[in-house]
């Protein structure tokens, strides 16, 4: 600069190397910018990595068997409530069984309970039924026959039948109560036979209340 410069030329000069500072200055802050910029705007094509939100375990013998017992337990519960059911169902058939049994046995106690006590009033009106007998050899006119014959229809309507064999039937000592013996007219001991009746009897519903009685012969 020569003497002869002015003091505003002076001025100028300055601050052009002023600017020319700041600019030289400047200018890599603005290269590191757009290298910042660039970076931004291009896209990101790393794939990050996955952290395991839990810790990753390794299964070793002891492991698996105990996962194979887990698996193995809901069978055995399962075989066991199976077993249960069974015993369960078994004893409610036993209990039915049992309970059918004593049904059966006791409606047998009820009806043979309900038989024994008409047989016994019909066994206490026989006697009835053998005086009207008498009464009618004695006088066949008598007016004892019309009683007899009501008495006796009514008795067989529930049940009484009469047991009276003829001569020269098999003796049978479950219907006919012999009291009395004659030998046969030829000596021999062949199959006894009903040579009289002395008494009517009577069934009641199937069961003998009271036998015939007769005399046999043979």
């Amino acid at each position: 600069m020569s003497e002869g410069d002015t003091p505003s030329a002076i001025d100028s000069l300055i601050e052009e190397i002023l600017d020319a500072r700041d600019e030289a200055e400047n200018r890599p802050a603005e290269a590191e910018a757009s290298e910042a910029d660039v970076d931004a705007a291009e896209p990101d094509n790393t794939v990050p990595a996955v952290e395991p939100s839990e810790p990753v375990m390794k299964l070793g013998y002891a492991d698996v068997a105990g996962q194979e017992t887990d698996a193995a337990a809901p069978v055995a519960e399962l075989d066991q409530v199976i077993a249960e059911r069974d015993t369960y169902l078994a004893d409610s058939q036993r209990l039915a069984a049992d309970f059918a049994n004593f049904r059966k046995q006791s409606e047998k106690r009820v009806s043979d309970a309900a038989a024994a006590q008409s047989a016994a009033l019909v066994r206490n009106l026989l006697p009835v039924l053998d005086a009207c007998d008498s009464a009618l050899e004695q006088d066949p006119e008598s007016g004892v026959a019309p009683i007899r014959a009501a008495l006796l229809a009514e008795l067989e309507k529930s049940g009484l039948a009469l047991v009276s064999p003829e001569p020269d039937d098999h003796f049978d000592p479950e219907l006919h109560d012999a009291v009395m013996h004659q030998p046969a007219e030829d000596g021999s001991s062949g199959i006894p036979v009903v040579g009289e009746v002395l008494r009517s009897g009577y069934s009641w519903q199937g069961r003998i209340v009271r036998p015939a009685m007769v005399r046999v012969v043979g």
